[in-house]
């Protein structure tokens, strides 16, 4: 029990740590590109800061990482023994954290369905992106299974009788006990569901309309009342949810079995999802008070949005699994 601890510890220390020095070098370069833009250019990644050389951004890498490691330690194992737990890996923090974040910033869906960055500076962001946690994976991975002494080969697993039947659902592997399609559906339709309903509630009674006429973060916001968009919304929540869900499908296996799974999918994308994009280190009292007025708006809805659909998909997936294993 205590080596599992003391190895758990020591994931979650060298992902923070790589993690923070990494966003740290993204942000020096990313910096310098923008820095050689015209004035009239870039409006969106000036404004947004998806990379920023401030303390509190800087110092909150640090602590996403170890948040992220933190909720990523049931699948660690997957990750870190797996072939392909590189792919896994990256799949989950260039497509979850950054494509796939509530936040509507410069290189997620939300930013494209809802702000009016350029497809430029989108593209800008997830290349940087894409090139910071390929590196990142590959040093992680390189390190970790040095420091406990494995190589990339499929885990071997003792598994319970009930459990053994399924096999690990994943989009590169041809055999497994889940059809990827009829998952990819039922996890995008609740997707879609839960973030209507939820969304509703929350425009009605949260004062959206007036934060978004007088509040500096919704600056860049396109116009919501244009009646193109809850077209576009929908369809773009349609294509976000299956992205998602294809990209969790290798974790598949890992939380449907477990008793209280339902948490550790609200963890896993409320690490990748919410923390990663919102959160920072207020460097003054100032930045404190700006950023507790900020959550107001916006983070109390994803939260009770991630909880919820958490909830909602285990108990389906579940039922859906279970019917599986009696036939």
């Amino acid at each position: 029990m205590r080596n599992r601890t003391s190895t758990n510890l020591s994931f979650v220390g060298r992902f923070a740590l790589l993690f923070g020095a990494m966003y740290a070098l993204s942000a020096v370069l990313f910096r310098g590109v923008v820095s050689l833009l015209p004035d009239d250019a870039g409006v969106a990644v000036r404004f947004f800061e998806p990379y920023s050389l401030s303390l509190g951004p800087v110092l909150g890498a640090f602590v996403i990482g170890a948040v992220i490691a933190a909720v990523l330690l049931p699948f660690s194992r997957e990750i870190v023994q797996r072939n392909k737990g590189g792919l896994i890996l990256f799949a989950a923090l260039w497509g979850v954290v950054l494509l796939g974040s509530l936040e509507p910033k410069p290189g997620s869906i939300e930013g494209m369905l809802y702000t009016v960055t350029s497809a430029w500076e989108h593209l800008l962001v997830v290349s940087f992106g894409a090139v910071q946690y390929a590196v990142f994976v590959w040093l992680l991975l390189r390190w970790e299974r040095s420091a406990q002494g494995v190589s990339a080969a499929a885990p071997q697993r003792t598994q319970e009788p009930q459990q053994s039947a399924p096999q690990p659902l994943a989009w590169f592997e041809p055999q497994c006990g889940v059809k990827l399609r009829s998952y990819l559906g039922r996890f995008t339709t609740v997707h879609v569901v839960v973030y209507w309903v939820v969304g509703g509630l929350f425009y009605q009674i949260s004062g959206y309309e007036e934060a978004l006429a007088t509040m500096e973060i919704f600056t860049l916001w396109r116009e919501l009342q244009n009646l193109t968009m809850p077209v576009v919304i929908l369809l773009g929540q349609i294509v976000r949810g299956a992205f998602i869900a294809l990209l969790l499908a290798p974790l598949y296996q890992v939380h449907i079995q477990h008793r209280y799974g339902w948490l550790q999918l609200f963890g896993l994308l409320f690490g990748l999802k919410v923390f990663a994009a919102i959160f920072t280190v207020p460097t003054s009292t100032p930045e404190l008070r700006q950023m507790l007025a900020d959550l107001q708006f916006g983070v109390p809805e994803i939260v009770v949005q991630t909880a919820v659909f958490a909830l909602v998909f285990f108990a389906v997936e579940k039922r859906a699994w279970r019917m599986r294993l009696a036939e």
